[in-house]
């Protein structure tokens, strides 16, 4: 089950967010008891469904005209290259606990975190953070939201189908 929670009081990116800022969380449940959050991780981010590469790749055709990075989002992130300073698609492995793995991107419109953090034994949360920089990115936000949520929710729901998480 996937479901849409308050953002966790303990990830460290709690403290990040700046004046215009996004954030969303969602939590689910692993039939992975002995898992932790790299594994968890690797299961939504490590295999992207087909759609979601698309997405991304409409995505990244559109907002390369207004200056937006269009790194890629590689699908081939093995288990073992997650580990800090390594990168994970567009994103860097900035820090890595069996409790929580954080990822990040730094970019002239908004600064991108990813989380992925234990809450229990069988429960995590993914969770995002954007701190939007300037105006373009706050109009791109707004468009993008709806479909963020979307896709964040069939990446998770994909690995828990497909029993990598």
């Amino acid at each position: 089950m996937i479901q849409e929670i308050e953002f966790p009081r303990g990830t460290s990116l709690c403290g990040k967010e700046s004046e215009f800022y996004y954030r969303d969380s969602y939590k689910l449940n692993s039939k992975k008891l002995n898992y932790d959050a790299k594994h968890i991780y690797y299961g939504i981010f490590g295999v992207l469904p087909k759609p979601a590469q698309w997405m991304m790749a409409f995505r990244n055709a559109i907002m390369k005209w207004f200056g937006f990075s269009v790194g890629n989002f590689d699908t081939n992130l093995l288990l073992e290259n997650i580990e800090e300073g390594k990168k994970a698609g567009f994103l860097m492995i900035e820090s890595v606990t069996n409790r929580e793995v954080v990822s990040g991107s730094y970019e002239k419109h908004m600064d991108i975190w990813i989380s992925v953090l234990k809450l229990s034994d069988s429960e995590f949360a993914v969770s995002t953070l954007v701190n939007m920089k300037t105006n373009t990115s706050r109009v791109y936000l707004k468009i993008i939201k709806p479909f963020h949520k979307v896709l964040a929710k069939y990446a998770i729901r994909h690995a828990i189908n497909n029993k990598r998480i």
